[in-house]
């Protein structure tokens, strides 16, 4: 046989037993189920299948917002509270709403008895002209949150050659009507001493005491004698921190007069003024040593009564001295 014939012999065998593969195959398919991704209920349905269709596809899973959607809505769903044995809701609810017995101790013991004494000047003041003496401030209270009873005491005294001073002592009740401000009201006891005479005097007091915003403090007292003479004394106050421990602290006192008071040698309006400046150290927050200055005056009426008297109408002093808080 020549070789052309040979190699078409192969060719036809060669398709002849691809056609019979592909027919093989066919036939093998039609008795197969298709894969799908859900699981099949036919009678076709093999194990392999199943494990393939377990495992669902990305368009079957949840999105990032519906799974936390589902989680939010499980957290907000309360468990089912459980109630004191033979009780019901009801008188649960009632009990918590009903005041605690008497013998059980306040939660939080907010309205304690306690006290504070402040004794803010402690002082010997040096004249550039004329006596020198001793002058001090200091005020206290003791009581609770809202309700105190406060006391001021103010004076000086000169020891040289004749003795001569005053002094003011304030007992008040003191109620808190903002966080940082003291309504008060009460009485003072004051008295003068001047070469051997002596005189007194009792007067009703209304005051208001507090912090401003700017961290200045403030103490307002309106004063009706026992013979109804009206004055009116202001002071006020102000820390500027330096340092930790070291204090620069200006102050100023006005005091002024609704009428002429001839006892007292006042006349009617602005009668004295005093300004301070005092630079302290605090060893503690409750001792401080301090140096400073103080100018005061004497103004209107007033410092003419002083003139027509004898008596310098301004003075200028140099001081240290102590605060003391406990």
């Amino acid at each position: 046989m020549r070789t052309p014939d040979r190699c078409m012999m192969a060719l036809a065998g060669m398709f002849f037993c691809s056609w019979l593969i592909n027919s093989a195959i066919a036939q093998s398919h039609e008795h197969e189920a298709p894969p799908t991704h859900h699981a099949s209920t036919g009678p076709h349905n093999t194990e392999p299948h199943k494990a393939h269709e377990s495992q669902p596809s990305a368009a079957d899973l949840p999105t990032h917002h519906e799974t936390a959607n589902d989680d939010a809505d499980s957290a907000n769903q309360p468990d089912d509270p459980s109630l004191p044995e033979g009780m019901t809701l009801d008188e649960v609810l009632d009990r918590a709403a009903s005041p605690p017995p008497d013998h059980f101790p306040n939660p939080v013991p907010d309205n304690e008895l306690r006290y504070f004494t402040l004794i803010e000047q402690l002082e010997y003041r040096i004249a550039d002209e004329g006596k020198d003496e001793f002058g001090w401030d200091a005020q206290g209270w003791i009581g609770f949150d809202y309700d105190k009873f406060w006391w001021k005491s103010e004076g000086e005294a000169a020891f040289d050659g004749m003795g001569e001073g005053e002094s003011q002592t304030d007992f008040l009740y003191s109620r808190l009507i903002t966080p940082f401000w003291n309504a008060q009201v009460g009485v003072q006891y004051a008295n003068e001493w001047d070469s051997g005479e002596y005189s007194d005097r009792w007067s009703g007091v209304l005051a208001l005491e507090g912090l401003t915003p700017g961290l200045i403090e403030l103490d307002s007292s309106l004063y009706i004698s026992e013979d109804a003479d009206v004055t009116l004394e202001l002071e006020a106050e102000y820390d500027l921190r330096i340092t930790q421990r070291l204090v620069l602290q200006p102050r100023a006192e006005a005091g002024f007069a609704f009428q002429d008071v001839p006892d007292r040698q006042l006349g009617s309006g602005l009668t004295e003024v005093n300004l301070d400046l005092r630079l302290r150290y605090e060893v503690e927050r409750e001792f401080a040593p301090y140096i400073g200055v103080r100018y005061g005056f004497l103004a209107g009426e007033t410092a003419n009564n002083a003139d027509a008297a004898g008596v310098d109408t301004e003075q200028l002093y140099f001081i240290f001295g102590f605060r003391i808080a406990f």
